[in-house]
């Protein structure tokens, strides 16, 4: 073996080694929410990646090749559970992921000639699979109240995102499996694993806990870590002033900076109280909170039982009734006109007063 090839297997060695220490880091809990098995998953297919671009066009080992191009749909499942907070995982969203392993089941079962076309689908699927996980962590990053995991957003899309790309880019290029010169990627491979393990070890807490149950109070939870100072305090205070009593809320256009100029605090301030004293790990979600309160009381209310759903949601600061119908189906269980059935079916019949000189069957037949 010469020295540039040992070298490589060396490097590739600490990509494969800080791949499985994160993959063990993810599933190292008691309790395996979603986000623990994907990630441990994608950290495993990371490692077959190591392993397949390592042998060359040819995959003479299946394993890695299945893993590794499975890679690119179990990274987009990892990233929307990570990036858009969600407890439990449509199954829907594991479409992608069966994509990418439906196209190895395909490479390896066809003739050359057929695998082209499907190869080169397979690479503009993957690409544009990287591209949205751009445009979601971009998009989600002033709204992220989780400071560590608002941080990450970036080099999680400079970085793996990037790589995938590019990667995406290179696949395009067949037949000849154009790849990025081997030692460059192992180095880039290797800095990929290390660089999950030194994340995982640092905000692994605050990015894989389930969100808690929002607290309603001012008041922080018990098991929050956060000490509340006078000027803490005072901003809750104004918080809660301007979002019970002017409700503020209504605002369609409401950001967290525009909510900090308000209550005239920092805007990092801010985020820290709404996360670590509210417990909401996204903006989005503690405004649509006050929300989805507010349209539960008035699809219960017989009163408004004319008026439609898209009117309630608009009245309430939803820009369109999709938002609204996914943000009440996911705190109530319910869409917004099933709650309202069971609301009403529920309310006691209205009376009406018999005037004097008014007989009772002329009041049942009125009525």
């Amino acid at each position: 073996m010469t020295d540039p090839a040992l070298f490589e297997a060396m490097v590739r060695g600490v990509a494969i080694g800080g791949f499985a220490a994160a993959a063990a880091a993810m599933a190292a809990s008691r309790k395996l929410v979603p986000l623990r098995w994907i990630g441990a998953l994608l950290f495993v297919c990371a490692i077959g990646h190591v392993i397949d671009s390592w042998s060359g066009p040819r995959h003479p080992h299946l394993v890695p090749w299945a893993l590794s191009v499975t890679a690119p749909g179990v990274f987009w499942l990892f990233a929307m559970t990570l990036l858009r907070d969600e407890p439990n995982v449509s199954p829907w969203r594991f479409g992608p992921a069966i994509a990418t392993f439906g196209c190895w089941a395909l490479g390896a079962i066809l003739p050359q000639p057929i695998c082209l076309w499907a190869w080169r689908a397979f690479a503009v699927f993957s690409a544009a699979l990287v591209i949205h996980v751009l445009i979601v962590a971009w998009q989600g990053w002033r709204t992220d109240l989780v400071d560590q995991r608002r941080h990450l957003r970036a080099p999680l899309s400079a970085a793996a995102a990037g790589y995938m790309l590019i990667q995406a880019l290179c696949d395009f290029g067949l037949p000849g499996y154009a790849r990025l010169p081997s030692w460059i990627q192992a180095l880039v491979l290797a800095g990929l694993g290390l660089g999950a393990v030194v994340a995982l070890l640092r905000v692994e807490p605050d990015l894989v806990l389930p969100a808690m149950k929002p607290d309603k109070t001012v008041q922080p939870p018990p098991t929050t870590t956060l000490v509340l100072g006078p000027a803490d305090r005072l901003v809750l205070a104004r918080l809660d002033r301007v979002m019970t009593e002017e409700e503020v809320w209504r605002d369609e256009a409401l950001s967290i900076g525009a909510l900090a100029a308000l209550v005239g605090a920092p805007e990092h301030r801010l985020r820290k109280l709404i996360n670590g004293t509210l417990g909401h790990r996204n903006f989005a979600d503690y405004v649509n909170s006050r929300r989805i309160e507010a349209a539960k009381t008035a699809l219960s209310d017989p009163e408004l039982a004319l008026k439609s759903v898209s009117t309630i949601a608009y009245d309430l600061g939803f820009a369109s009734l999709g938002p609204f119908n996914r943000a009440f189906r996911a705190e109530t269980g319910a869409t917004p006109t099933a709650w309202r059935q069971q609301a009403c079916a529920g309310a006691p019949p209205r009376l009406r007063l018999v005037e004097p000189g008014e007989t009772s069957s002329n009041s049942n037949k009125s009525a």
